[in-house]
């Protein structure tokens, strides 16, 4: 943009010069077109700031041309961190964006990223960011800016409907804010998030990384996640870890297929789980399971 912008004030000067050859010049007119003309300004780089919001999603932006508003009007995205590529990871061709399936250098500048956001954005909210309304993503500069030598990311905040996982707008900031509690109806693979005050046969308890990159697929491989929802359903019950297995089941729910796995997503949600045919109102919450569904 910028070299455009000279390139035509070089030829406005070009053609006024012809039209004054062999004329003389007016009264006042030294001829040296230049010397006393403001070259104009060049486009500078505006970088969001941590709690500017926006309404565009994707995923590679031009601080430039890219436009914020206030977080407390409808929105879709609220930047909780800025970040910056270092070593192997900025010194690629082009942006590490989220690939499936990807591997090497890009699938480590990904992974390391998220990561960094995942911690910076529990610490932007108040507490851990998991919530199943929420999608944590990493924002990276367009190809081109990222050719001139930027290399930060920045770590954004997405209100999302569990159900579709499609994109959803908000008012009000995220910082310090806490989403109700999360009760669930679980049918035929699928799962909606409902009131607490209806019928339900789940409720949310938090979530923790994948233990490995392959996704289980026996009840053996299944144990461990199991037991790692147990030590986070023990605490949200108002019982020992041990406890939860003789009053309730649990549910595995991984927030991302195994292709993105080597990305860093590997989220894995944990919920109570009553059964198909068992349900309650109300939540579980410190309860010490007096109220489950027997």
């Amino acid at each position: 943009m910028t070299g455009r912008r000279r390139l035509a004030a070089g030829l406005t000067a070009a053609v006024v010069l012809m039209g004054l050859a062999g004329c003389g010049l007016p009264s006042g007119v030294d001829g040296k077109l230049t010397n006393q003309w403001s070259m104009p300004p060049a486009a500078q780089e505006v970088q969001a700031k941590v709690g500017d919001c926006r309404t565009a999603t994707q995923e590679q932006v031009n601080p430039v041309t890219e436009t914020m508003v206030p977080c407390t009007g409808s929105h879709n995205r609220e930047v909780v961190y800025i970040g910056e590529f270092t070593g192997a990871s900025a010194a690629l061709t082009t942006p590490p964006t989220l690939q499936k399936k990807a591997t090497g250098a890009a699938a480590t500048a990904q992974a390391e990223a998220y990561a960094e956001c995942s911690k910076q954005a529990s610490a932007y909210v108040g507490h851990s960011w998991y919530h199943p309304r929420l999608d944590l993503n990493v924002v990276l500069p367009t190809s081109a800016a990222w050719a001139a030598g930027r290399k930060w990311y920045r770590c954004e905040l997405q209100q999302v409907d569990w159900y579709s996982f499609d994109d959803e707008t908000r008012e009000g900031t995220l910082k310090d804010f806490t989403y109700p509690i999360a009760c669930m109806n679980f049918a035929n693979d699928e799962s909606k998030v409902v009131g607490c005050t209806t019928k339900h046969n789940g409720e949310y308890v938090g979530s923790f990384t994948a233990l490995s990159q392959a996704r289980p697929n026996t009840t053996a491989q299944y144990v461990p996640y199991h037991t790692k929802c147990r030590a986070l359903a023990g605490p949200y019950l108002g019982v020992t870890a041990a406890q939860v297995k003789y009053l309730t089941g649990t549910y595995v729910w991984f927030s991302y297929n195994e292709d993105y796995a080597a990305s860093g997503r590997q989220d894995v949600h944990c919920f109570l789980w009553y059964g198909e045919k068992k349900s309650m109102t109300g939540t579980a919450k410190g309860k010490r399971g007096t109220n489950l569904p027997k």
